[in-house]
């Protein structure tokens, strides 16, 4: 008899042990799935987050440049923001830099996942404080390398402050990273609202 009673004791907080680890599992997925994935209210609060974190810097852009046509989306989004106006120039951007496009007057700087198109008209700039803004940035590589572009159009590293959305831990632990974000995440399986990060 008490055998069989430990057996049914036993029997029955292992079922509630195992759905408690199910349910643990599901809700973790959840949670993960609410921390990689921003809707429009969570991504126009990440947007400010990141605004206010350029105020509070010792770096007041004179102007913003857009590094994709989501970068536009977030330049509109911090410019609003912003202590004062500044103007937002939108770099053009290809998703597949196999391709060898070319768009007169702009300069193509490839980077491992897609081209960027720098208008050769943000040379007249120089002298002047420079934000470079994009969504996402995964490695920070591409972000380096539009960099690099604008020192050889002759800005000067102090004149250029970067800011994404979205950074992840790779790129912030490389330094290659932007240096404002509004969130940081640990991997590239990301989502905004208008679908997976590139």
């Amino acid at each position: 008899m008490a055998a069989e009673a430990w057996s049914a004791v036993l029997v029955t907080t292992t079922l509630i042990g195992f759905g408690l680890a199910i349910w643990q599992a599901v809700r973790a997925e959840q949670l993960n799935k609410r921390e990689r994935d921003l809707d429009w209210p969570r991504f126009r609060s990440a947007a400010s987050d990141l605004a206010r974190s350029v105020d509070r810097s010792d770096f007041t852009p004179e102007v913003i440049l857009a590094l994709s046509e989501r970068g536009a989306i977030v330049a509109h989004l911090v410019a609003r923001e912003l202590r004062t106006q500044v103007p937002v120039v939108t770099a053009a951007y290809l998703g597949k830099p196999d391709q060898s496009a070319e768009l007169p007057g702009h300069e193509a700087v490839r980077g491992t996942k897609a081209v960027l198109f720098l208008p050769d008209g943000i040379a007249g700039f120089k002298g002047r404080r420079l934000l470079l803004l994009d969504d996402f940035v995964m490695t920070g590589d591409g972000l380096q390398s539009v960099i690099d572009a604008l020192l050889r159009k002759g800005f000067e590293r102090t004149e250029i402050r970067s800011g994404a959305v979205v950074a992840t831990r790779i790129s912030i632990v490389s330094k290659k990273g932007p240096d404002y974000f509004g969130r940081e995440t640990t991997g590239f399986d990301f989502y905004f609202p208008w679908g997976r990060a590139e």
